[in-house]
């Protein structure tokens, strides 16, 4: 009988709704290994894109395939193989991720199943609670990499927040780290002493390069060679700071 006044008895059901999941977030480099996605409708394409992204090996198993699956497989970005999902598939042994995203329940529980007995992290679009990993909602910006989840708990809440993201991280955040990316590397190969380093990135995240940016009049390329130059000059904390006020001259005539 269940007793409410247990907080660590698990309630009927509970396992199964996954209440009790916690995840572990992790950043996973996929670049040039083999994936392996099973089906070949919409579910599938969207998996397949993110997998693209991140430039992964991909191959994709299903009797049939939407336009864009085959129009990537012309462009020599994927590989296709037209037949039914079948055990013992060597694609499946060589995967480092594995999707089972059919219209058909049956198929997906065989993949899980495979990929579950050899060891696989697998991700079965109809079977959150039975997956490995899920796969959060993402917003990509150049470097920028932001990933929103519920648990499993509310998809449309997690849609919903990276809705919001995308509105208040614009595609001025891809310039920006890239920028910075530069000056970082600068700084790292010029500056010896590490705590004039963190200084000097402290300072770094105040410039407003950012509203620079977003005032529409912005030279990546130019920016990006006058602040060398003036880091050069002074590659100090000082120098940093220097290199801050110039940022917010040019801010301030966007302003005139």
């Amino acid at each position: 009988m269940h007793n409410p006044t247990n907080p660590t008895e698990i309630q009927p059901g509970a396992e199964a709704c996954g209440i009790n999941k916690r995840y572990y977030p992790l950043m996973l480099d996929v670049q040039d290994k083999p994936c392996l996605v099973v089906g070949g409708g919409r579910v599938a394409e969207r998996k397949v894109q993110g997998l693209l992204e991140a430039e992964a090996r991909v191959t994709v198993v299903s009797p049939a395939f939407t336009e864009r699956l085959v129009q990537l497989e012309q462009e020599g970005r994927l590989t296709l193989l037209r037949e039914p999902y079948r055990s013992g598939l060597p694609e499946l042994a060589a995967a480092v991720l594995v999707f089972a995203a059919t219209d058909k329940p049956q198929v997906n529980a065989a993949v899980r199943l495979d990929a579950q007995a050899l060891g696989k992290l697998v991700n079965s679009a109809d079977d959150a609670d039975g997956s490995g990993f899920i796969v959060p909602a993402v917003v990509r910006r150049g470097r920028l990499l932001l990933t929103v989840s519920t648990s499993g708990a509310s998809p449309a809440v997690a849609r919903k927040v990276k809705r919001e993201l995308e509105t208040t991280f614009g595609g001025e955040y891809e310039i920006y780290l890239d920028l910075l990316q530069e000056l970082r590397d600068w700084v790292q190969l010029r500056v010896p002493a590490a705590g004039e380093r963190q200084e000097m990135f402290r300072l770094m995240l105040d410039w407003p390069l950012l509203d620079w940016i977003r005032g529409g009049a912005f030279d990546k390329r130019q920016a990006e060679c006058e602040l060398l130059a003036r880091l050069a000059s002074d590659p100090s904390a000082a120098g940093a700071e220097s290199a801050g006020v110039w940022i917010k001259q040019q801010v301030s005539s966007l302003e005139l």
